[in-house]
């Protein structure tokens, strides 16, 4: 007879589930308290709502259930789950007993894996099925209509936890601690983006303009928690009075990563099939990724930690700060190196030839990255992208704006120039702590976006020059359209004026507000845009920048506040641990804006005197009255 070779032992299998009990009840009961339970508990609400619609309450029951099934399928949750589970039917191979013991029985290595994969899986499938029978009879029974979300959030539920689960097997091949199970799962599955970041941060502290601001990417993919975390979201739709979610966005993500999760179990199959007993308690179980985890180390920690002490020193110009963020990233890698190695070795010998080698050729390497990054031999300092490719530009030097119009764009594309190829004069201004001002800039690209942030120097004497930086971007935020958009952020056509009001002082200081009419606003409004326009507002822009006290006796104290509404339509995330919501925005927002204005502003001070708000432009507080005012009274209380 031919012997037949077994892929599943059902003795092990309910050992796993009469041993490992109490995963189940744990597992179990959150499913419970988050579907049924949670379904029946909001559901007594709409018994004592009045004054609602059908429509409305249909709505409002819909997102509620959405809302439980999004915690149901929390990734964070499942995720914790997920560890518990693997670290549970693979416990016997962190023992050296338990190890030799259960592979001495008459069992094949093939038989114990599948045997104990497919137990800890079911202890997350089955408690999530459950929770989802449950959750769909009281749905039903409460008078929920929108039992389809229920189903939906179960597939998902089962996907996720299958791939953070597989994930987490492959994972716990490669090592022979029980403990550094769940700390390597939680590093492998934010290992990329923490190298970019990690990159980033590298690349602000010594590359030109570049900015700490970390992009998503699609290769983001490769942490993939933090990619369903980000990904598997609500979709909220603003376009009515009141928020609509409509379902969840991730579907193919998940799916996705449910077709490499079978990946990851044929290859921790592959590993345990090889797998050697005998690394039992060894922090590495597979020795070709020793090396990697002592590289690794070296880098994250050589990087991080130089860079924090270049923070920390406080030193700037480019030259000093290259060579002190490469001195002690060379310390602190060769430090994580060897420190790395004493944690695989389990022990402090460690100072041998072969690694001291190896350690060598790590800080070359690390140096040589350093290298390219501070000159620029990439051009990412010197990018500027073409005016055919930029949408929109985002400048903020003291408020934010956004231009739109191609011939300011390249403007100001020349402006940026000027800016890179002033790089060595800037960063040595730097160094003698004279005034400077930053300036942030967002390229929005037909494919992207490119993102800056530059140390200005400022000086009173520059900003006379017309061909220094400073004066070309004062100047340039005094075109009419710049500045008109710096204050409102939107088109006129966009913005509905709801009220305004200006604040007032009288002869003693004393504060009063007057608030303007519907007609008196749009007056004052006006006002504002025919000053604007006729460049009244120039001086005022460039005494921004120089804090010149002669001016105070220019610039009024007094603010006119205006709130107003805008027709917005486009999509944003809000991530958040564990639940991410995206938003469809498609509302009026409210914003509220404060004018400044100096005694050029005629425009406005005619407005405010027609409105009633002040009898003459006296009655208007100057920054350097307003200033004795404080001072006289003052010594009064005293």
């Amino acid at each position: 007879m031919k012997s037949k070779t077994s892929c599943f032992n059902k003795t092990i299998f309910l050992k796993n589930i009469t041993h490992f009990w109490p995963i189940w009840l744990m597992i179990t009961g959150w499913n419970i308290f988050i579907m049924p339970f949670m379904i029946y508990n909001t559901s007594l609400q709409y018994k004592v709502m009045k004054d609602v619609t059908e429509k409305e309450l249909l709505q409002m029951k819909s997102n509620d259930l959405l809302s439980i099934v999004s915690v149901y399928m929390n990734p964070v949750v499942l995720f914790i789950f997920a560890i518990i589970a693997v670290m549970a039917v693979f416990s016997y191979l962190y023992n050296s007993r338990s190890a030799n013991t259960i592979h001495a029985l008459p069992v094949t290595r093939k038989e114990l894996f599948l045997t104990n994969y497919i137990s800890g899986l079911l202890f997350l499938i089955v408690p999530e099925a459950v929770g989802f029978l449950l959750g769909t009879l009281v749905g039903a029974m409460c008078g929920y209509t929108s039992i389809n979300h229920l189903l939906t959030g179960f597939l998902l539920a089962c996907g996720i936890s299958f791939v953070l689960y597989s994930l987490t097997v492959f994972i716990a091949m490669f090592t022979g601690q029980l403990l550094a199970v769940p700390i390597f799962t939680v590093i492998i599955n934010f290992l990329y983006v923490g190298m970019k970041g990690l990159v980033y941060l590298l690349m602000s502290t010594l590359s030109y303009g570049m900015t700490l601001e970390i992009p998503g990417s699609k290769a983001d993919i490769l942490s993939p928690l933090y990619y369903i975390i980000r990904h598997v979201q609500l979709i909220y739709d603003y376009s009515d009075e009141y928020s609509v979610c409509i379902g969840f966005a991730g579907k193919n993500i998940v799916a996705g990563y449910c077709l490499a999760a079978v990946v990851f179990v044929i290859g921790a199959y592959l590993i345990y099939r090889i797998r050697d007993m005998e690394t039992v308690g060894s922090l590495i179980s597979v020795s070709w990724i020793s090396p990697v985890f002592r590289w690794g180390a070296a880098f994250c920690g050589g990087a991080l930690f130089g860079i924090l002490f270049c923070g920390i020193m406080d030193i700037s110009g480019s030259g000093a700060v290259f060579a002190l963020a490469l001195i002690a990233g060379l310390i602190f890698g060769a430090v994580f190196f060897f420190g790395a190695e004493m944690f695989l070795e389990k022990g402090f010998r460690v100072f041998h030839k072969k690694r001291i080698i190896e350690c060598g050729a790590f800080l070359l390497i690390f140096t040589c990255l350093y290298v390219v990054i501070e000159m620029d031999l990439f051009g990412l300092e010197k990018k500027i992208p073409d005016v055919s490719q930029v949408q929109s530009v985002v400048m903020d030097s003291y408020n934010e704006s956004v231009i739109t119009d191609p011939e300011l764009i390249q403007e100001f594309l020349g402006i940026h120039q000027q800016i890179i190829d002033s790089k060595k004069e800037f960063e040595n201004f730097s160094k003698t702590n004279q005034d400077t001002f930053y300036i942030y800039i967002q390229y929005n690209l037909k494919n992207g976006t490119l993102k800056r942030r530059y140390e200005i120097p400022i000086a009173k004497e520059m900003l006379q020059d017309p061909n220094t930086v400073i004066h070309r971007v004062v100047e340039f935020q005094t075109n009419p359209d710049v500045y008109r958009n710096s204050v409102f952020n939107v088109s006129d056509e966009n913005i509905k004026l709801q009220e305004g009001s200006i604040d007032l002082y009288g002869e003693d200081g004393e504060y009063s507000n007057y608030e303007f009419s519907a007609e008196e606003l749009e007056e004052v409004y006006q006002a504002f845009l025919a000053d604007v326009e006729e460049g009244n507002f120039k001086d005022y822009i460039y005494s921004r920048y120089t804090y010149d006290e002669n001016r105070y006796d220019q610039n009024y104290f007094n603010t006119v506040s205006i709130e107003y509404t805008s027709r917005e339509k486009k999509e944003d995330t809000n991530p958040q641990v564990g639940v991410a919501y995206k938003y469809t925005v498609s509302r009026d927002v409210v914003r509220s804006v404060g004018i400044e204005f100096d005694v050029n502003c005629k425009n406005i001070i005619a407005a405010l005197i027609k409105t009633g708000a002040i009898d003459s432009e006296k009655d208007l507080t100057t920054v350097e009255e307003k200033s004795k005012l404080d001072t006289k009274n003052m010594e009064y209380e005293e």
